[in-house]
């Protein structure tokens, strides 16, 4: 296999993009990833098209240097705290003599969730099925194959507003860049970060990224909850800036640098002072540093926890998982976490050679996202090299959704923008 599949994560101050190719295993390999500063977005919104652009165009001309490719589509995602979950289910007739379920009948029934009332600004971006029943049994994963009379579908439909979609995927476009498909954020991260047990038995998915937290609850493999909270590591870099008087990014080289949430003790007398390159002759207190570094930290955990709380699933989650850049790489940032959510917790990281970061998480999930349903559904090259700039909205002729996984081809969808 030589498709190759580039994921854009269009973060509020970075973006991330990732470059992988299934090898002959059918194993996605990532060859190339890369990050630069975002300009044009603000908690997690598009706010101006031609500098997002800028930014993602530069991006991508710094993965093709990387990796030699020439990049002219990718696959990009949605945050889920942006999303709106209405749950439906949908039914429908097997349609075949021999009552077999075939790919178009779960098609069908998936179609059939959409029928939900929506104001004019909103739009359904996909369908996340729960579970599917065949003649009244449930807990049903994959139907394709099985015989039955009768098939349903529970299932949460996303909706977003359509501004928000539409602007985001514009500045991709106006960057050069043609959208292949959107997924929901939190599912594609929850495939490079989390395993199979912890997203059967509860986990909750934090992505703390510079302006914003956004909170996913998977349980039984399923989303079950999304939140977002306007506030991110971008609160403890502001801080820092205001109670040591310093630049703006002044600031955020000391966060980096000497972010440090373990206990004291490890501490020598050396760390008592730590200087800005700002003003060499200007030594800060470590101690009254790390003191707005907790303050702060604490505070973006208890916003978290609050979340999670509300949804209901406090109890019935097993762990935390930390993704994004806006607390995940401060040293400690596990054990003091813990002590105030009291559950288990951990950075999430996707296990492939060289993107290794939880600031990686979302691009590399998109990238395997789509490699996944590229699998599953068994698209031919041919389809993606024949397909105009626009046209791959417009294909009436192709089915919505090659497959019932969480990559939404939102082709019905931008039909209605270009």
């Amino acid at each position: 296999m030589n498709e190759y599949f580039v994921g854009i994560d269009v973060g509020s101050s970075k973006v991330c993009a990732a470059i992988g190719r299934l090898d002959k295993n059918a194993e996605l390999s990532i060859l190339g990833i890369t990050s630069v500063s975002c300009r044009g977005l603000k908690k997690a919104i598009v706010v101006d098209i031609d500098s997002a652009a800028e930014s993602i165009k530069e991006c991508v001309e710094k993965l093709e240097r990387m990796v030699d490719i020439e990049i002219k589509d990718a696959y990009i995602s949605l945050p889920g705290g942006i999303s709106e979950l209405v749950h439906n289910t949908g039914m429908v007739a097997i349609s075949s003599e021999d009552r077999e379920i075939r790919k178009n009948d779960v098609e069908r029934v998936l179609e059939a969730t959409k029928l939900v009332s929506i104001s004019t600004d909103k739009e359904i971006i996909g369908i996340e099925p729960k579970q599917f029943i065949i003649d009244g049994y449930d807990n049903i994963k994959d139907p394709i194959g099985m015989s039955g009379l009768r098939l349903e579908v529970e299932a949460e439909v996303l909706i977003a507003k359509t501004t928000v979609v539409n602007n985001l995927i514009k500045s991709v476009n106006k960057a050069g860049i043609k959208v292949k498909g959107i997924c929901l954020q939190p599912r594609a991260t929850s495939k490079v970060v989390l395993t199979g047990e912890e997203k059967e038995m509860g986990v909750a998915l934090v992505n703390v990224g510079a302006e914003t937290i956004d909170i996913t609850i998977i349980k039984n493999d399923n989303i079950c909850f999304t939140s977002i909270v306007p506030i991110g590591g971008n609160s403890i870099t502001n801080d820092i800036s205001l109670g040591l008087k310093l630049p703006f990014n002044e600031a955020e080289k000391l966060k980096i640098k000497y972010a440090n949430l373990l206990d004291d003790e490890n501490i020598g007398k050396d760390k008592e002072f730590i200087k800005s390159s700002y003003n060499d002759e200007h030594s800060i207190d470590y101690k009254f540093f790390k003191e707005i570094l907790e303050a702060r930290v604490e505070e973006l955990v208890i916003l978290a926890k609050s979340e999670i709380e509300k949804s209901g699933f406090y109890e019935q989650i097993s762990n935390v998982v930390f993704v994004g850049g806006g607390i995940s790489l401060i040293k400690g940032v596990t054990s003091f976490t813990k002590n105030i959510l009291k559950k288990t917790v951990k950075i999430g990281s996707p296990e492939y050679v060289g993107a290794a970061n939880p600031i990686y998480s979302v691009a590399v999930g998109i990238v395997k996202d789509a490699s996944d349903t590229f699998k599953q559904s068994e698209i031919s090259d041919e389809f993606y090299e024949n397909v105009e700039s626009t046209s791959i909205w417009e294909q009436k002729n192709k089915k919505d959704y090659e497959n019932a996984g969480v990559l939404t081809k939102v082709k019905k969808f931008l039909a209605d923008f270009f």
